[in-house]
């Protein structure tokens, strides 16, 4: 068995390459998941009053990043709260996790949905043609198989 080459790439060329090759579940990861976090926050300081640390401790995340979704310097790039569905799911989560009646295993499903919902609705794409310059985001039907593979499935269970 003959062992693979390794090469030292410089930081900037790397950075290149990643920037090539963004793939759907990472804008889901960088871009989407934040933002759905970010929602999520500020609706419980926001209507609820909670502080940030009880915040952090319903999501599951450090009081720093609540106060960056807090302050907008965090979770920037997508903009979802002019999206009736969007807004609703998340609201929903908010309000269940500020009454306590909503397990880790219900959140992570609806935060999957949510996922699911912003990428087929291509709500991601405009972020990652800005990202990827070249991307063609007219044509690219990255999302729609894995979407309609995953409906399928949840159909057969």
């Amino acid at each position: 068995m003959t062992k693979p080459t390794l090469y030292l790439i410089d930081t900037c060329t790397l950075n290149f390459i990643w920037a090539l090759m963004i793939v759907p579940y990472e804008m889901v990861y960088k871009v989407a998941i934040p933002t759905i976090r970010s929602m999520i926050a500020k609706k419980l300081v926001e209507d609820y009053n909670l502080t940030q640390e009880e915040v952090a401790k319903r999501l599951d995340i450090t009081q720093a990043a609540v106060s960056y979704y807090i302050k907008g310097k965090r979770a920037v790039m997508l903009k979802l709260d002019h999206v009736d569905e969007i807004q609703d799911l998340t609201n929903e989560i908010a309000d269940l996790l500020f009454m306590g009646e909503i397990s880790r295993r219900e959140i992570r499903y609806r935060v999957t949905e949510l996922c699911d919902c912003i990428r087929g609705s291509k709500l991601l794409c405009e972020v990652h043609k800005l990202l990827e310059p070249g991307l063609d985001a007219e044509n690219c039907h990255a999302c729609d198989e894995p979407l309609k593979k995953r409906a399928q499935l949840m159909i057969k269970s």
